[in-house]
């Protein structure tokens, strides 16, 4: 393709700048695929590790498959397991509250009142407590991985525009004779 884009290009100062503006629809073409792919990528880890729902959200949808949790600890709700009890709580957020058991390792001190926390488990309707078998201390972050996306997509669009309006630039002025090298008299 780069050696029928030069000889066509040799003739005229269109097919020159046809054959740049080829080579640039590539380009974003390639670049876009990544973009998406990348996009495509970090969505499905977000829908699969990363979303978490609120004990607001749980009771309203009663999801059958293992979920996420996030809310607070209440004050006063934490009762510490003994040997053959579970660990029991209540969490809280968005204006809705869940009564959780969690029959996991003892957590060495890290479930304590008012700390935001995940849990990972089923909600029990029957039961009407939420069975968790993971602890995640860490918040959902996620959206840092989208506001890089967002930052870098503005960036990708300038250099691509400066990078073609510099190299149509270029063949206006090698072809219109602007810059002349001396030469020697």
């Amino acid at each position: 393709m780069r050696d029928n884009c030069e000889e066509k290009a040799r003739n005229t100062l269109e097919s020159r700048q046809g054959c740049l503006v080829k080579r640039f629809y590539l380009r974003w073409m390639i670049l876009m695929t990544i973009f998406g792919s990348i996009s495509i990528l970090g969505a499905v880890r977000y829908f699969q590790e990363v979303r978490t729902i609120s004990p607001k959200t749980l009771l309203s949808i009663q999801p059958k498959e293992t979920v996420r949790l996030m809310g607070m600890i209440d004050a006063g709700s934490f009762m510490k397991a003994t040997e053959n009890e579970p660990f029991r709580f209540d969490l809280s957020g968005e204006g809705g509250k869940v009564a959780v058991t969690y029959t996991g390792e003892d957590p060495d001190g890290l479930l304590r009142e008012l700390k935001t926390i995940v849990v990972i488990g089923n909600w029990e309707s029957g039961d009407g407590e939420f069975q968790a078998k993971e602890i995640a201390l860490v918040p959902n972050y996620g959206f840092i991985t989208s506001a890089y996306i967002f930052s870098l997509v503005p960036l990708a669009f300038f250099l691509f525009y400066m990078e073609r309006r510099v190299a149509l630039l270029y063949v206006m002025i090698k072809d219109e004779k602007v810059y002349q090298p001396e030469t020697g008299q």
